[in-house]
């Protein structure tokens, strides 16, 4: 009868205030048939994140912190759906807040069927957006949503661990791969295995979060991108089948990209998305055969 409705896990390093903005959020949840469980996974912060969360108090939701060393987002979520009480987990960022009815959105696209369920990733509507983050996403090489249908399957390519609600079973029998020690490539990696096993996906519209993450400039997520190359690398040496989607795909999408760009720069149009483009794209290319991790 106290059994919670859903488990949602959270892992962060030293980003408290983001963090707590976040909690604030699912403490303003609504339209929940249900009580709901908090657990945050303390990865190894150094700015009081575990003392401050556990002296705070919640009206909507029980919570706990976990400590542990650093290790990356991987280790860290594991770590805290092995302490789940829920049948349904739904994974969070610490800096992807959901909007009021995000959790109950989740529940209802999962309805009573064994899926996973891919809530939207949006930018926070109460920052000033830049253009850099108008590029970014929601359909561009950060959050890629476009051609999704609310109700539709979700390709593996495009599943996302910052707000992703799946059953805990399936996190259980086919956990994220520890090695990932950074926030690249890791939710794919599980997303493709879980494909694998004939599990689906299914997009929600309604399961929304504002991702709340300023970009100014391009550079911070150009280096980004080359981590995300060289994590893809390993994925695709463990998982060939993901060779077609992260390999041959970027490759042949760059070369397209940069004679096109080329004509464009002739003409005068669109020059700083199209360079901010091949950038990226350019630097996910140098980290997949970039031989140091």
């Amino acid at each position: 009868m106290n059994r919670p409705v859903l488990s949602v896990v959270i892992p962060t390093r030293d980003r408290r205030e983001t963090l707590m903005a976040t909690l604030r959020a699912l403490n303003a949840q609504r339209e929940i048939d249900g009580r709901f469980e908090v657990i945050v996974v303390d990865d190894g912060s150094a700015d009081g994140t575990s003392g401050v969360v556990r002296g705070s108090a919640f009206e909507t939701f029980e919570h706990r912190v976990l400590v542990r060393d650093a290790g990356g987002p991987a280790r860290a979520r594991n770590r805290g759906i092995a302490e789940a009480a829920a049948d349904r987990v739904l994974l969070l960022g610490d800096d992807t807040a959901p909007a009021p009815i995000a959790l109950a959105a989740h529940l209802r696209a999962a309805g009573d069927d064994e899926v996973a369920v891919q809530g939207r990733i949006d930018w926070d509507p109460d920052e000033p957006v830049t253009d850099v983050m108008r590029f970014l996403a929601p359909a561009g090489p950060q959050f890629w949503f476009r051609g999704l249908t609310d109700g539709g399957e979700v390709p593996w390519s495009q599943v996302l661990g910052s707000n992703l609600s799946a059953p805990v079973r399936w996190f259980r029998e086919e956990p994220f791969d520890e090695r990932f020690t950074d926030a690249c490539m890791e939710d794919t990696e599980l997303a493709w295995r879980w494909r694998r096993q004939g599990w689906t996906t299914r997009w929600s519209e309604h399961a929304l979060c504002h991702h709340r993450h300023r970009y100014d400039s391009i550079e911070p997520f150009v280096q980004r991108q080359e981590r995300t190359g060289r994590w893809a690398r390993m994925a695709v040496a463990s998982n060939w089948g993901m060779a077609a989607k992260l390999v041959l795909e970027p490759l042949a999408a760059f070369v397209w990209k940069a004679v096109k760009n080329g004509r464009w720069r002739v003409a005068g149009r669109g020059r700083d998305r199209d360079e901010w483009d091949l950038m990226c794209r350019r630097a996910y290319l140098r980290g997949l055969v970039t031989r140091s991790q």
